[in-house]
């Protein structure tokens, strides 16, 4: 028995140590459209996130490293190609690299992948946010505020509005949300939708603002990424309120957004990078909203504060709570609004 023990008991030693001393797990980031420079925006959120791990979990059990197209769409694929090669897992954030998805996976199957949205891939993780909850919150909040007559620039139609980028599955639930929380608090509101196909121009945004103004919506939701700063900046004079999503765009812009919706991308690439670091990320899919904290309304910033009156906004705030623990289920209805000509 003894010459047995203590072969075994040096062989576990010599596991822990060579544990110790294991190289870092290497995980990529992609990203890709706006710029990380500037600290707002859905791809600096998630870039926060990767520092943030970094940070917490040491350069001895994680390595990173990020990439950004820039809306190159040549780059892609040499991006994705030159990340799967020097990595473990590669954290795909944009919808325009899944594509190339495939050939890469065959050319470095030892590599990990994961994807902001679906996929229809095999082995490949997705995450998907419930967008419709935040949209939720937001149709609501405008619906209630578009009828507040007392309120500057709120005109005497019940019409609000939404801008929307390209018809991705992300922007859908925005939309099927917003439409369904307007619809909630009163199903004769009306509401208006514009495309822009586009996530960066900011003057096509501006321009599909004041179409909505022009039809009667008052307040509008912008949903097209960083091009919606061209319709936020454009707001007080052209005569109607905002809503942000990604981050509170209202601390930056507080005389024309009334709330954001906070998408909190971030913290899931914190715990996307911590799940993988233990070995407990999941190999198909799952989603992530209110009740994970990973979506929300701003209705606690300052400047939300001054711009939405307390019983709106105790209103929204008891509509997220019956959102959360399932009491208000959205549905997947397709909500078709009623879209501007």
């Amino acid at each position: 028995m003894k010459k047995f023990i203590l072969p075994a008991a040096f062989i576990l030693m010599m596991i822990m140590e060579c544990a110790a001393f294991a190289a870092p797990k290497r995980i990529s980031l992609m990203l890709e459209g706006s710029n990380t420079a500037s600290a707002s925006g859905f791809n600096w959120l998630c870039l926060e996130g990767m520092r943030n791990a970094q940070v917490r979990f040491g350069n001895k059990k994680l390595s990173t490293k990020y990439y950004n197209a820039l809306d190159d769409n040549t780059k892609l694929l040499p991006l994705l190609k030159e990340a799967a090669a020097a990595s473990d897992l590669v954290i795909i954030t944009s919808v325009a690299y899944i594509k190339y998805l495939p050939e890469v996976m065959r050319e470095y199957p030892a590599c990990s992948f994961l994807t902001f949205d679906t996929n229809n891939l095999d082995g490949v993780t997705e995450i998907v946010f419930r967008e419709e909850e935040g949209g939720f919150l937001a149709g609501a909040l405008a619906a209630i505020m578009t009828t507040r007559e007392d309120v500057e620039r709120i005109n005497d139609e019940k019409k609000i509005g939404i801008i929307l980028g390209e018809k991705v599955p992300p922007v859908e639930r925005f939309r099927r949300g917003y439409i369904a929380g307007a619809w909630y608090i009163n199903p004769d509101i009306e509401v208006l939708c514009e495309y822009t196909n586009d996530f960066n121009d900011r003057a096509k945004a501006a321009e599909a603002a004041m179409k909505l103004k022009r039809l009667g919506a008052d307040i509008i939701f912008c949903v097209n990424g960083a091009a919606g700063i061209g319709a936020i900046e454009r707001a007080k004079e052209g005569g109607y309120w905002t809503i942000g999503v990604d981050t509170e765009l209202e601390s930056d812009f507080p005389e024309m957004v009334l709330t954001s919706v906070v998408k909190r991308s971030g913290h899931v690439i914190y715990k996307v990078i911590e799940n993988f670091l233990q070995d407990n990320l999941p190999k198909d899919r799952f989603s992530l909203g209110l009740k994970d904290d990973c979506i929300d309304i701003s209705t606690w910033t300052r400047e939300t504060k001054q711009n939405v009156p307390l019983d709106v906004r105790k209103r929204i705030d008891e509509l997220e709570d019956k959102v959360s623990s399932g009491l208000i289920k959205i549905k997947k209805t397709d909500y078709q609004g009623i879209f501007s000509k």
